[in-house]
């Protein structure tokens, strides 16, 4: 009798390990989600800037068949524009450090967990959202540098003045920023790509428990 109540003691710490361990993983999940809450407001972001981006194409057709009078009041324009995508960026920067902030708690409760294989998965995605993280700081950072630069451009357009040769000198400027830009926002896309994937995973995992 002493031995099947040694037996039945086993079993339910084993149950008990199993739902703590499960309760961990499900906790982090929780912290994960609530730190892509934050980010909620991107896409409005993007389709707002987007539409900018439509309008200033339509501005700089408008500067092909101007005299010097049109191309400084297109410039003003121009200005405009620019500087309403550059608040766009800096509000979608301040998204993703909202959400940075709030993943700490997630990074914290993907410590606490016991079970080696839901460690494993919540590490992984902990090291993707750290990536995205990297790569959304590097890719507004450089985009920021080459609206900056277009906003030079678009002041220069402003003189009185102007030369193909200072235009041509500008154009080469933002020219060198595409790449970079380019690179970073491929690693970010690729970076969110893998979380979807982790974040599928622990659903199932949490699903089948």
């Amino acid at each position: 009798m002493k031995k099947l109540i040694l037996m039945l003691g086993g079993a339910a710490l084993f149950l008990s390990a199993c739902s703590s361990a499960e309760a961990e993983l499900n906790e982090f999940y929780d912290a994960f989600t609530g730190s892509l809450s934050e980010e909620q407001g991107l896409g409005e972001l993007n389709d707002q800037y987007n539409e900018l981006e439509g309008k200033k194409a339509s501005l700089q057709e408008d500067l092909n068949n101007a005299d010097i009078e049109a191309i400084n009041n297109i410039s003003g324009e121009l200005q405009s524009n620019t500087s309403e995508r550059l608040d766009l960026l800096e509000e979608e920067r301040g998204l993703i450090a909202d959400s940075k902030e709030a993943f700490e708690k997630a990074h914290e409760k993907a410590e606490e967990i016991s079970n080696e294989e839901y460690k494993k998965e919540a590490d992984s995605l902990v090291a993707a959202m750290n990536a995205r993280f990297e790569a959304h700081e590097t890719m507004t950072d450089t985009y920021t540098e080459a609206l900056e630069a277009e906003q030079a451009l678009f002041e220069y357009l402003g003189e009185e003045e102007i030369t193909q040769d200072a235009v041509d000198e500008h154009l080469n400027k933002i020219a060198e920023y595409s790449e970079p830009i380019n690179e970073a926002a491929e690693t970010f896309s690729a970076e969110t790509e893998k979380i979807n994937q982790l974040k599928g995973e622990i659903e199932q995992i949490l699903e089948n428990n």
